[in-house]
């Protein structure tokens, strides 16, 4: 069932990126409900545009999606996908008109257009398209964050900017505007998720500020960021993955500054947390990002 084949398709979309667009492409799509029409038009646009980097081929899926479910228009951000996957494979004015019906039949006008820019920013960071994510993700951020808090687009403004930064994050050699950006979009994806998130969003935020300094040599700020999120994490009773990997920021940070007793022992404290881990994945995640800071 496409059910199935969205919420399994996310674990191995990075890995199998090929074998989940045709499972995609030959899944029955029509009839979907609300939430469903929306991942499955997300998914595909994650998977075949930016790791395939097709996005001919999933502006056909979006449309061929959209057109065997004519209730699109009035489902969230399906039209929005649909206008993310014309703007992307240049189809400029049919993009224009799928983005009209977006925030035409949206509650909250202004909260639709942010979300969809913020849409348009991440396609194009995780596309490679940097300077025009820039250019897109800080005129949007400008706007979204001049308006009142609470509204349904924060969600979304938080999510780009941090795939912005995330995208920027794992590319070597970046010149100085791209470090600049990378920054600036980290900390508005906090700012957004002291908006309208959890206090676990609000230590992922931190921890993603955490790695951003340490990436810029920046490792005053990695320590203060990490222990903000470790001390967010301590208030609300714990949660032991995001612990570790924030103890092995904070390592990264002490060892850089010289104070090697601190870094030891929060590689320590990081690896009796990995220890009690079953998942296979999970630890071996857990390895490279150790072997990374120890090294």
């Amino acid at each position: 069932m496409i059910k199935n084949l969205i919420r399994e398709g996310w674990s191995y979309h990075e890995d199998d990126s090929e074998r989940l667009a045709l499972e995609l492409e030959a899944a029955d799509f029509k009839d979907l409900e609300d939430d469903e029409l929306v991942q499955c038009l997300h998914l595909a646009n994650h998977t075949l545009g930016e790791h395939l980097g097709d996005w001919a081929r999933a502006r056909r899926f979006a449309e061929a999606v959209c057109s065997a479910n004519p209730n699109y228009l009035g489902v969230g951000t399906a039209s929005a996908h649909l206008a993310i996957s014309r703007y992307m494979d240049g189809a400029v004015a049919s993009a224009q008109r799928a983005e009209v019906e977006s925030i035409g039949a949206a509650e909250d006008p202004v909260g639709a257009f942010v979300a969809l820019k913020s849409l348009l920013a991440s396609a194009m960071a995780g596309s490679g398209r940097f300077s025009d994510a820039g250019l897109v993700i800080e005129a949007v951020n400008r706007l979204a964050l001049g308006c009142e808090e609470n509204r349904p687009s924060d969600r979304q403004m938080a999510i780009g900017n941090n795939n912005v930064a995330s995208a920027l994050y794992d590319v070597d050699n970046l010149d100085p505007a791209y470090n600049e950006l990378m920054v600036t979009c980290a900390a508005a994806s906090l700012e957004f998720w002291k908006r309208c998130g959890t206090w676990i969003n609000e230590e992922r935020g931190l921890y993603l500020l955490a790695l951003v300094s340490n990436r810029l040599q920046d490792y005053n700020h990695g320590v203060e960021y990490a222990v903000a999120a470790l001390n967010v994490i301590d208030a609300n009773g714990g949660e032991a993955v995001d612990e570790c990997f924030v103890r092995l920021a904070a390592a990264h940070a002490h060892g850089e500054l010289s104070d090697q007793g601190r870094s030891k022992e929060e590689v320590g404290r990081a690896d009796a947390l990995a220890s009690e881990w079953s998942d296979a994945s999970l630890v071996a995640e857990y390895r490279r990002e150790r072997f990374r800071v120890v090294r």
